[in-house]
């Protein structure tokens, strides 16, 4: 295949808006979208290469493989080598064992479906992954695994089956699968490869297009060639600067880029292509960026990931500046060192010394099993929990605490699970309400009333399947429609009077703006039932980095009350915008801080239970022990808070 300097420009504008997005570059919030970039751009050109060589009569499954083992296993290889040992010694055992699953995932090409399997709230933070951005290699490497055989089967029907009609049929109705299925689980759609098959098959079914009568006509005019290049990139441009974390993805978002690519590249593919866009894409520096554009994906993500876990804060301008030329230049050294020693493209001279493909082969493979070793020992090691001899938290034992957060929540009466009606026999009815603090609010109450049955603890759910929320014109809304529909259900006359008291435990700000949908949905629910009476649980601290990770590097859970290790703290709830909307709802203002702390300051505040249990274990969700031993402390002054809420009077008064 003629090499075409265009696409490598198109490669450039892909891996600099990933780049720059996970640099912290704040307007270019869906940078992501560079990835689908990649996956049409690799549907366009693999599909070609295929039925050329089938065409020709000389194709083969395993000369395929080879070429792909050649093009992307050394590089990754290097790369994975080297993030290992940099981890190695910068994760804490707790990190670095799912670091080493991660890494042994991405040399077998299934990292995307071990991401997939770990995504959840208890998942680590995702911008502290060193190997997340491998997930969409795995995607890649399975699509090369299944894509021929596809190829081949469509070959032997075209006589029955145009092979364009095909692709395209496709790529529409596998659009169609993933849009519905980014509504049931947004998770699976993004990471899995059968949900990305419609943008390989966009790129695929584009060189029929062109092809065909009437579009070959029409895309052979210089106006219409410059109009669909201009197009395509500002699709793909609006994207990057349109979309963010909270758009629902893939989903119908997805469509964008993936149209504006397919439509750059028939633009830069007619035969009247030209005018500054299209020399802008073959620029040399354009070019350049293309040509490394795969070594500087693999390289950009640890050096982000790994710096901001040893620092714990976000990069400011300076460090974005830095570790973009550190990126440039280990991408460099990755390229001419490794990847142009083993594969060269159309247009680039060849490896000085080849390696008989049988040979390679082998030597791939003892590499793979070379660095699986250590990888596999460090996995089921604890996360070689050696390297810290003082460590007052092994990894499981932080894993059994976060986990034991949940030990009575999971079988608590829930309005999302529908278990609810086990506790309708209750004389007094109180709902928690909250996102992933909800939790929090549920402990501390039920270490007042688990032994009174005459009050039932009812949860809403959290926000699982939710998302991010936020309030549009008076409603809440969340990526999940089925979230979205549930907090209509809550807001409803038949839940507000079902209920004698709703405990609001929002968030870890409890009066920022993340807070608001809950504030919106408590003063529907009071606007229904006027004598429901409020209960709001205010802040504690969020440390920068994992409380347990304090303890272990110190020996001590008071510095995760240091102010230097701390991200938030709520010293002033005053200050924050909701805290007066919140007051004018609530009858019982549960200050945390006031009853934890002395003098209002973080470095006398309670950081774990009189008998050593930490405050919490990651960086501001209170351990189940916690949120008990906060509960019991309130009880001492409001022995019955919730009695003393709705007065003498109140149904099962004592």
């Amino acid at each position: 295949m003629t090499y075409r300097p265009e696409i490598d420009g198109l490669r450039a504008v892909a891996v600099m808006a990933v780049v720059l997005f996970h640099l912290g570059i704040e307007p270019l919030a869906g940078g992501f979208v560079g990835v689908d970039v990649f996956f049409v751009i690799s549907g366009y050109l693999i599909t070609q290469l295929i039925l050329a060589r089938v065409a020709r009569g000389d194709f083969s499954l395993a000369g395929f493989y080879l070429r792909r083992i050649r093009r992307l296993l050394p590089p990754l290889l290097a790369t994975v080598a080297a993030t290992f040992a940099a981890a190695a010694l910068l994760l804490n055992p707790y990190d670095f064992g799912p670091f080493a699953r991660s890494a042994l995932a991405a040399m077998v090409s299934v990292s995307n479906i071990v991401f997939y399997a770990e995504a959840g709230y208890w998942d680590a933070d995702s911008e502290l992954k060193p190997l997340l951005h491998t997930w969409s290699l795995g995607v890649e490497e399975q699509f090369y695994l299944a894509w021929p055989a596809l190829l081949l089967l469509l070959w032997r029907l075209r006589g029955r089956l145009p092979l364009g009609a095909s692709l395209g049929g496709l790529a529409v109705a596998s659009a169609a699968v993933t849009v519905w299925y980014t509504g049931v689980d947004a998770s699976a759609a993004f990471f899995l490869s059968p949900f990305r098959v419609f943008q390989f098959a966009t790129g695929a079914a584009l060189p029929f297009l062109l092809a065909s009568g009437p579009a070959g006509r029409l895309g052979a005019r210089e106006a219409v060639a410059r109009g669909a290049l201009a197009l395509g990139l500002i699709l793909v441009l609006a994207s990057v600067l349109g979309l963010d974390g909270d758009t629902l993805y893939p989903g119908w978002a997805a469509l964008v880029p993936t149209l504006g690519t397919a439509l750059a590249l028939l633009g830069t593919a007619a035969q009247g292509a030209g005018g500054p866009l299209f020399r802008a894409l073959r620029h040399p520096l354009s070019t350049w960026l293309g040509k490394v554009s795969y070594a500087l994906y693999l390289v950009h993500w640890p050096v982000v990931a790994l710096y901001r876990y040893h620092t714990g804060r976000a990069l400011a301008p300076l460090e974005q500046l830095v570790l973009g030329a550190v990126m440039l230049l280990l991408a460099w050294l990755l390229h001419a060192g490794v990847e142009r020693r083993f594969y060269s493209r159309a247009g680039d001279p060849g490896p000085a010394a080849r390696l008989p493909d049988g040979r390679f082969a082998l030597v791939v493979a003892g590499l793979v099993a070379v660095l699986a070793a250590p990888a596999l020992h460090a996995w089921l090691g604890d996360g070689w929990g050696w390297r810290y001899p003082r460590q007052q938290l092994s990894a499981a034992a932080i894993e059994a605490g976060e986990q034991r957060r949940f030990l009575d929540s999971r079988s608590a009466c829930n309005l999302r699970l529908g278990t609810d009606g086990a506790c309708a026999g209750a004389a007094i009815q109180v709902l928690v309400l909250g996102n992933s603090h909800e939790v929090d609010g549920y402990n501390f109450l039920r270490a007042i009333y688990e032994n009174d049955p005459e009050v039932a603890l009812v949860l809403f759910g959290g926000t699982e399947k939710c998302g991010r929320l936020r309030v549009v014109a008076g409603t809440v809304r969340a990526q999940y429609p089925a979230c979205t529909d549930r907090f209509a259900a809550l807001m409803t006359p038949e839940v507000a009077q079902r209920f004698h008291v709703v405990a609001v435990s929002a968030s870890n700000r409890a009066f920022s703006r993340i807070a608001e949908p809950f504030l919106v949905a408590t003063r529907a629910l009071r606007a229904y039932n006027p004598s429901l009476r409020v209960m709001t649980f205010g802040s504690y601290m969020k440390t920068r980095v994992p409380c347990a990770r304090l303890i272990n590097e110190t020996g001590v859970s008071a510095a995760c009350g240091r102010p230097e290790n701390l991200d938030y703290f709520e010293a002033d709830p005053a200050s924050d915008r909701l805290f007066e909307p919140f007051m004018a709802i609530t009858d019982l203002y549960i200050d945390r801080v006031d009853l934890l702390c002395s003098e209002r300051r973080p470095e006398r505040c309670r950081t774990e239970t009189p008998d050593g249990v930490p405050a919490f274990y990651d960086k501001h969700h209170h351990s189940r022990a916690f949120a008990r031993y906060t509960g019991e402390r309130f009880a001492e002054v409001h022995p019955d808070p919730v009695r003393e809420l709705l007065g003498a009077g109140a149904p099962g008064a004592r």
